[in-house]
């Protein structure tokens, strides 16, 4: 108790004695050196851990600012993007996914996918069947690629052409959980395509020379469906070079078209009076203020015509043809679409305008051509042809005397008169027949297209080259079967029948070793008519049944070679074909098709 200070230190300061059979006990600096240790562990783990808190931190945030572009990506994406889980619940469905179908993520399953999202196969008419979407696949651990489908919804009532593309979504294990579809809307792509091939259509129509009415209207209707509410119209400039005619205007009200047919062009003559005029195109955004439609403003009216822009339709030599106009209803500036537009309807139209032009011109470059053939072979047979009409004239004269003799009797037999009057009037007539045929073919004549037997037109040339056969003492043999009628010239048919049989007499004049032969025969092939004439001549190599047909080819010292190419040509247009052939023995056989106006029953 009564300890002093120091004491109680030195106690304190001596080891504390260790308790029996513990060991000796641990001294201070020890059990300092032992705290000293262990608090720079839980020191370093402290640090440790706050690395580790703030690495997550850092995890935790660079996940976030991920999820973040993710979602931004998604929502800022122009392909729609969807995905599901197994149990074909979504998990993402993002904005431009609600923009292509239309609403939100509302299909509670895959039965409802087709009908909720007015998902459809690309025949527009028929639900995509829903086990085949791209997503059910994509769930069920299969790949999809270029998946087309039309949505259709209350905003696109016409359809949205989408492409889809889908892949499952895999875990660790590569088992898959669900599925992800990537859509792309293709419906301007589609357009395009559309587009592209419509003036490939056109293109092929004017190829093959149908009418420049129908191919301008085409053109027009291909052009009016880029634009809801847009009319299009194709004005020519007359031969005159100062009136407009009608070329197509498929969506325009009639009386409208009347009264603009014919007009006068002129520097204030409406859109395309104006530009056709000027030779450049005129906009006009408002017909009810502009004064270039001042004389035609009642008439846009009554219409329902308020926006009229025109391109003046130009030549490949710089020469203006016609105009191109779009019409509106409402006043209207033009846009970069319909400046394509306009781009594409002027090209095509000129296109068909110098076509059927030059196609104007060849014709009348063979007619005149034909013609000179025609007067040509007439030359050739100027000696049966006197024949023919000798004949007639010569039983005329013959009768007429006859006649005056018995007048001269003073009771003369009127019977006899008369039958002799009569046999004058029946060879009158045949020798004006005759005179009548060869006008017909040696005058020129706009090509007509009437309803025709061939047989008659066979019988027409045989009756033709009757004497011309005598001379030569060539067999003529005429096979003619029934046939249905054609649409043709008979002038023309007539030409090319004449100079087929007159090349084969001719192809046998030099024959002496066989009795020369000519047959004519027609019969029905399908749905055409088949003429074939054979002669037993000189005969031509298979290798040479195409180079008869060329212009200038002949074989004939005093021919000029147009014959067999012009008489092609006329076959060609109406719709046949002529070809040669060589015979198995002698001679070749021409033969040309032409197709009936009425199918046989």
């Amino acid at each position: 108790m009564g300890e002093t200070k120091q004491q109680r230190q030195a106690i304190t300061d001596e080891p504390e004695a260790a308790p029996a059979g513990e060991g000796a006990r641990v001294t201070r600096e020890e059990l300092e050196s032992l705290v000293a240790a262990r608090t720079k562990e839980l020191h370093k783990a402290n640090q440790h851990l706050k690395a580790q808190i703030a690495e997550r931190e850092g995890i935790e945030e660079a996940l976030l600012k991920q999820t973040k572009i993710f979602a931004s990506i998604l929502d800022n994406m122009s392909d729609a993007v969807v995905v599901a889980d197994k149990n074909e619940q979504f998990l993402i469905f993002n904005p431009a996914a609600e923009r292509m179908f239309g609403t939100g993520p509302t299909a509670t399953s895959a039965d409802d996918w087709s009908r909720q999202y007015g998902l459809y196969l690309p025949d527009t008419a028929t639900l995509f069947p829903t086990d085949q979407l791209p997503l059910a696949r994509a769930i069920r651990g299969e790949d999809t690629d270029d998946v087309e489908i039309v949505v259709k919804h209350a905003a696109a009532p016409n359809g949205l052409w989408t492409r889809v593309s889908g892949r499952p979504l895999k875990d660790g294990t590569g088992g898959s959980f669900g599925g992800v579809v990537v859509c792309r809307d293709i419906t301007e792509t589609k357009k395009e395509d559309a587009f592209r091939e419509g003036q490939g259509r056109i293109l092929e129509l004017i190829a093959a020379n149908v009418p420049l009415g129908e191919v301008l209207t085409n053109l027009m209707l291909l052009i009016e469906a880029q634009h809801e509410e847009m009319f299009c119209s194709v004005l020519l400039l007359a031969e005159d070079g100062a009136h407009v005619r009608h070329g197509a205007a498929p969506s325009l009200p009639e009386h409208y078209v009347r009264a603009v047919d014919g007009a006068p062009i002129g520097p204030k003559n409406g859109s395309c009076g104006t530009a056709m005029y000027l030779g450049k195109q005129v906009i006009v955004t408002d017909i009810f203020t502009d004064p270039l439609w001042e004389d035609y403003r009642e008439l846009a009216a009554a219409s329902g015509l308020r926006a009229c822009w025109s391109t003046p339709i130009v030549s490949a030599a710089g020469k203006v043809l016609g105009s191109f106009a779009m019409y509106y209803q409402q006043p209207r500036v033009p846009t970069g679409r319909e400046a394509k537009l306009t781009e594409v309807a002027t090209h095509i139209a000129g296109l068909a305008i110098e076509h059927q032009r030059a196609d104007e011109a060849l014709r009348r470059t063979q007619g005149e051509l034909a013609h000179v053939s025609r007067v040509t072979t007439m030359g050739e047979l100027a000696a049966s042809i006197a024949h023919e009409v000798n004949q007639p004239l010569g039983a005329i004269v013959g009768n007429a005397d006859i006649c005056l003799q018995w007048l001269k009797d003073e009771r003369p037999n009127l019977q006899h008169l008369r039958e002799a009057l009569e046999d004058i009037a029946s060879d009158g007539r045949r020798a004006s027949d005759v005179i009548a045929r060869i006008r017909s073919l040696v005058k020129k004549s706009e090509p007509q297209s009437v309803s025709l037997d061939v047989n008659e037109v066979v019988s027409e040339v045989v009756s033709l080259i009757a004497h011309e056969v005598q001379r030569r003492q060539v067999d003529l043999e005429v096979e003619l079967e029934e046939l249905p009628p054609v649409l043709g010239d008979r002038v023309q048919l007539q030409q090319v029948l004449l100079n087929l049989t007159m090349n084969g007499i001719d192809a046998m004049y030099a024959i002496t070793e066989r009795k020369p032969r000519l047959c004519l025969t027609t019969a029905l092939s399908d749905a055409s008519v088949l003429v074939s004439v054979k002669d037993c001549g000189v005969g031509i190599k298979a290798e040479d049944a195409e180079l008869v047909f060329r212009a200038f080819h002949t074989t004939k010292s005093s021919g000029m070679g147009m014959g067999l190419a012009i008489s092609r040509s006329i076959i060609e247009a109406h719709g046949g074909r002529l070809w040669a052939e060589p015979n198995e023995d002698f001679g070749a056989t021409f033969k040309f098709t032409l197709p009936v106006s009425e199918p046989p029953a």
